[in-house]
């Protein structure tokens, strides 16, 4: 080998022995990034020349690895979002332990109805209402809680969404940047490294699938195959509403997320993104459904018993619940019994009127004016008001059927629809001594002075009594099946799925968060930096370039030799 051999070899490994120093050291100044990737480098040997060529600067790497680590971070971004979430709903649940929950509250309201039963008296009334607004306050506020909810993560959509575009803006402009140094031969391996730690905070965001090109460039898809991210950033858009109410709802009156203007808010099921859209969407309006199907139901069943009986005295007026027209057609049969009451309860006025006979409701309020005693009217605010004309005395209907009272809600206990609305007459919180625990008389001996109402009946309050053991019908909700169940069981029942729901999210997230941790972790141990390990390579590179210096001072000192031989 000549001399000039000599120093081109050891000269080309004196650089890379520089270069593996310098790496060295870049390696041990970030053992502490948990981004960072140990970097290695290689150098290839010219057969022609013999000598090292430039070395190559390399990160250490696991495509499998990575693509779990980028898989199990969107699970646990979206599990740790639903965990959170649940956590909030399970505060407004309240517990048994204070008595603050649907299902207490409904045990609470079940003990003032038999309470009620037992003796019917200005105490138990007073009770009774006290705890049916505990109970439907509790129902509402639940609901209200589960809107606020969907309403919070309504806004985090639109908030994750920006977030999200600006991943793949800072994604973009790190493809750029690789492009341009790694044309110009610089070593791009830690913008690399960005790029990955970008894409995997990006996962967390959304659920993806990536892959790199030949020429080092990243792109990204959704799951459901739209482009992210090729040559340019895609761009994702959505604007939450204020407020989302119970009928909100997405394909409606909530928009979609749109990517490119596509409406991608379906195939959202991964990530931050799909946790808050299934929230959203699904988790909590099941909350919802379950609660309109216990409110509902509560509203139509006591109300149904209430309409049956009359308070006693009976009240002056009845006043319908709804508004009402004249011409509202009334399609009823079967025979209303009207009377009109003393203080006492015996009958100062008695007329049954037979509902065939009426068309509409005007045709009803006609027949109620004849009624002796007695005057009907449809007010400017849509409400029918029959009322007794002597101020002494007070009105009472039964029918054998017709539910005339329910189709008005003259005797209602309840007032709302849903959970949403749910609450308990206005007139019964102000005095609960007019809620309805008797039935007026319907035998056929009833006349003028007969006693149509006793002071002692507790026919209605019996009823009441037996109502939240009684079983009734309810639809599939949410995670309910359809089934016949009392009031009281599905309320329970609703508390308890509700529990484990929350309690299943709580070790959904726990799971899934060790799962992505422990990818990580794998894939840190082949990829981080040993300190040891690279101190120890340190101190073999130094050796290897003091040892290359002292070849070529030797050739050096050769051809110096050499030279002054010649001349």
């Amino acid at each position: 080998m000549s001399l000039s051999s000599i120093i081109g070899a050891a000269g080309s490994a004196l650089t890379a022995s520089q270069t593996r120093i310098a790496v060295a050291n870049l390696n041990v100044a970030n053992a502490d990034d948990l981004t960072y990737t140990r970097k290695t480098v290689t150098s290839a040997v010219s057969t022609t020349t013999q000598t090292l060529s430039d070395a190559t600067i390399l990160r250490v790497a696991d495509s499998f690895l990575s693509k779990t680590v980028l898989k199990t971070a969107a699970a646990a971004g979206g599990d740790a979002v639903t965990d959170t979430y649940m956590q909030s709903y399970d505060a407004a649940l309240g517990s048994t332990a204070s008595g603050d929950d649907v299902s207490s509250l409904m045990t609470a309201f079940a003990t003032s109805l038999s309470a009620l039963s037992s003796s019917p008296d200005a105490t138990t009334k007073a009770q009774l209402v006290s705890d049916a607004s505990s109970l439907v306050q509790g129902i509402k506020s639940l609901s209200g809680e589960v809107q606020s909810l969907r309403t919070q993560a309504n806004t985090q959509i639109e908030t994750t969404v920006g977030t999200i575009n600006q991943s793949l803006k800072s994604l973009a402009s790190l493809n750029d940047q690789i492009a341009t140094v790694s044309a110009q031969g610089g070593d791009a391996t830690a913008l690399e490294d960005q790029r990955d730690a970008a894409l995997t905070t990006l996962s967390g965001l959304m659920g993806v699938s990536s892959f790199v090109t030949a020429d080092n460039q990243l792109r990204v898809y959704t799951t459901g195959g739209d482009a992210l991210l090729g040559t340019t950033a895609a761009t994702l858009s959505y604007t939450a509403s204020s407020t989302l109410g119970a009928g909100a709802t997405y394909p409606g009156s909530i928009a979609g997320i749109t990517l490119n203007g596509k409406d991608i808010t379906a195939s959202q099921t991964t990530g931050e993104l799909g946790a808050l859209v299934t929230l959203r969407d699904q988790t909590l309006p099941a909350q919802q459904d379950q609660l309109d199907a216990l409110a509902s139901t509560l509203i139509g069943q006591v109300n149904a018993v209430t309409n049956a009986g009359s308070a006693v005295p009976a009240p002056n007026s009845l006043t319908s619940a709804g508004t009402v027209s004249a011409t509202d057609a009334l399609s009823a049969t079967g025979t209303l019994r009207v009377a009109v009451t003393d203080a006492s309860g015996k009958a100062v006025g008695v007329q049954d009127l037979d509902l065939s006979s009426y068309a509409t409701v005007g045709d009803l309020v006609t027949a109620l004016n004849g009624v002796s005693g007695l005057s009907a009217s449809i007010g400017s605010d849509g409400k029918l008001t029959i009322a007794a004309t002597n101020s002494a005395n007070g009105v009472a209907l039964a029918d054998d059927g017709a539910g005339i009272s329910a189709r008005f809600g003259f005797n209602n206990l309840l007032t709302g629809s849903g959970a949403s609305d749910i609450g308990v007459s206005a007139k019964l919180t102000s005095d609960p001594s007019g809620l309805p625990t008797a039935a007026l008389s319907t035998t056929t001996t009833l006349a003028v002075g007969g006693l149509a109402l006793a002071s002692g009946d507790s026919t209605i309050a019996d009823k009441l009594s037996g109502l939240l053991t009684t079983s009734v019908s309810f639809a599939a909700t949410g995670s309910q099946a359809a089934k016949t169940t009392s009031l009281a069981s599905y309320a329970s029942s609703f508390v308890s799925g509700a529990a484990t729901m929350i309690a299943a999210a709580a070790t959904q997230s726990t799971n899934s968060t060790a799962a992505s941790d422990a990818a990580t972790s794998r894939l840190q141990n082949l990829t981080a930096v040993n300190i040891d390990e690279e101190l120890a390579n340190l101190t073999q590179y130094q050796s290897q370039y003091e040892a290359n210096a002292q070849l070529i001072s030797i050739a050096k000192d050769l051809f110096d030799t050499l030279v002054s031989m010649v001349s």
